[in-house]
């Protein structure tokens, strides 16, 4: 409330109400006359001074407003987490006014949704207040320590306006010395006041420097965004995070971790670099001009963005660089899987999962593709980089399988039941979870191990599932500029193997247990089921490699699992 109102506030605020009643009664009668918000210029100035109470200060400045209200809402979700977070709930102390300071009343439609009475106004400014104390990938956290910003949960924005551009700019704690984030950097000159990008900016993925060629120093931390799915695709993480860069193919990669530990930093710069290498041979192009790792440490999980991925180690401490072979190879294949994810799910998706639906569930059956083949090609990346061997992918994928065939769940629901009902049974399992439901994860890899075998098969292993997802992105996302319907990604396989394809999908689409030995045998392989080790155990399933191939069979394998040096 503005603080110059010393008399008569509780009746200046009840005739406000009055006012913006009748105004948005009018407005929606009306609305289709007036300009809609892609006019806009829209810019955010996050302050982290507040950093002891958990606490950012935002404010939004909207300038080319011509309506008499205005719409603003809030995401309930971020991209790649399939859950309703519910993110205004951290939201507080919301105040609008115009360019001369007066209050602008407002109405809560819904509890993401507010109705502005502009007056008229033709620039805005929103400020409110974010409560971040969650170490999640999908929640924003802010101490002194460092912060961790999910955009989806810190920022407004206007109703229609997605498709519009947006700046950030960063007041950071005092003492932080860097920002990690895909976001585009943008320098602000002396002398003009304008922004501008600065030389080299697109691909400067954490622009910590204080002088730029052909501009004034650096004052501040501004990024911008093409659109609102871009913004909320790019988490931002503040500190005093170590940056290591690598480059592939001539554009850089930024590893940003917060307590970094004691390793070789050359040397894992190498590994991370043929991890990028591995995944990138697959589709054969790099989507992004700069890339960045944000690796925190006391939390939990991982999620993919457009050029970036923010993941946990788990511990307070950021060793990235396990010396323990088996402990390096599981937070690789952690890092090969959030890194695959930029092709499978960001440019290689489900028509339904972009452009987003921010206010609910946006929901697809191909999970089971997005996040379960993500899950396959982790093996293959961590194989063709040289981190495991034959032996190792196979006991990886055995483990895949036995996940879901060794719970009552494999004979309740489907792979794209799994992937629908995510919003409701991935985060909200209980103890009997196992006995009705399955991870699309798990069922995915095996579906994604047994259709790459089938089209290596029908092919003379002339083509494989590489070929199907090649497609997906060049046709699709490049030249189409859209996702895959369920029936199209069926098509695309279908043409990649020049046969039938009815019965894999059908595993996927129901609860008959797929023929793994026959579609295995096609590379020489065989799944042997082992009885529970302990009374009341889970059986084990586990894939063996026979002893005597025929050729055909010894093509497939040598092909698929390499041999690593």
């Amino acid at each position: 409330m503005n603080s110059s109102l010393k008399s008569g506030t509780h009746y200046v605020r009840f005739v406000w109400t009055v006012q913006l009643v009748g105004l948005l009664l009018f407005s929606t009668a009306t609305s289709a006359a007036f300009v809609g918000p892609e006019d806009l210029k829209i810019s955010y100035v996050v302050s982290m001074d507040d950093a002891l109470n958990h606490n950012f200060r935002v404010t939004m400045t909207l300038e080319g407003v011509s309506t008499d209200t205005l719409v603003l809402k809030m995401p309930v979700w971020t991209p790649g987490y399939y859950w309703i977070q519910n993110y205004p709930k951290n939201l507080s102390r919301l105040e609008i006014r115009d360019a001369a300071g007066r209050d602008c009343p407002f109405l809560k439609t819904s509890k993401n949704i507010w109705k502005v009475a502009t007056g008229g106004a033709g620039s805005l400014t929103a400020s409110w207040v974010v409560y971040g104390n969650s170490h999640s990938v999908a929640d924003a956290f802010i101490d002194t320590t460092h912060a961790f910003i999910v955009p989806a949960a810190l920022f407004l924005y206007p109703e229609d306006g997605l498709k519009m551009p947006s700046q950030v700019t960063l007041d950071i704690y005092p003492g932080w010395t860097t920002v990690s984030t895909g976001l585009e950097p943008v320098a602000t000159s002396a002398a003009t006041g304008k922004s501008e990008a600065p030389a080299g900016a697109e691909k400067a993925g954490t622009p910590a420097v204080t002088e730029t060629a052909g501009l004034p120093p650096v004052t501040g931390w501004t990024f911008s965004a093409s659109c609102y799915d871009v913004l909320f695709d790019s988490p931002i993480l503040a500190g005093n995070q170590e940056v290591m860069t690598f480059t592939v193919n001539s554009v850089p990669h930024h590893i940003a971790v917060l307590n970094p530990g004691s390793y070789d930093r050359e040397a894992l710069k190498r590994d991370y670099a043929k991890v990028v290498e591995s995944a990138v041979s697959i589709i054969g192009e790099i989507p992004y001009s700069h890339y960045s790792f944000l690796i925190m440490g006391k939390g939990m999980g991982g999620l993919e963005h457009l050029n970036s991925m923010a993941v946990f180690t788990g511990r307070e401490d950021g060793d990235i660089y396990p010396a323990d072979r088996r402990l390096f190879r599981g937070w690789m294949e952690f890092i090969a899987h959030e890194f695959f994810h930029l092709y499978n799910i960001k440019t290689i998706r489900p028509v339904a999962l972009g452009p987003f639906d921010y206010d609910r569930e946006n929901y697809t059956n191909m999970l089971w593709v997005s996040e379960g083949f993500t899950v396959y090609y982790e093996n293959i990346i961590m194989n063709r980089a040289g981190f495991m061997t034959p032996d190792d992918m196979l006991e990886s994928l055995s483990r895949s399988i036995t996940a879901y065939e060794s719970i009552p769940g494999s004979r309740v629901q489907s792979a794209t039941l799994s992937s629908f009902d995510t919003w409701i049974n991935f985060f909200s399992r209980s103890e009997n979870s196992q006995n009705t439901t399955i991870s699309y994860y798990d069922k995915g890899c095996g579906l994604g191990l047994l259709l790459d075998l089938k089209i290596r098969k029908s092919t003379g292993n002339r083509k494989s599932l590489d070929d199907v997802m090649r497609t997906l992105y060049y046709d699709y996302h490049k030249k189409l500029g859209r996702g895959f319907t369920d029936e199209e990604f069926r098509t695309e396989c279908e043409k990649a193997a020049g046969t039938d394809l009815g019965e894999l999908f059908g595993w996927a689409s129901s609860v008959v247990r797929p023929d793994y030995d026959r579609y295995l045998d096609y590379a020489g392989l065989y799944l042997k089921e082992e009885a529970p080790s302990v009374a009341g155990g889970r059986a084990r399933y586990v894939i063996i490699k026979k002893e005597k191939m025929t050729p055909e069979q010894e093509l497939i394998y040598n092909d698929l699992f390499r041999a690593v040096n």
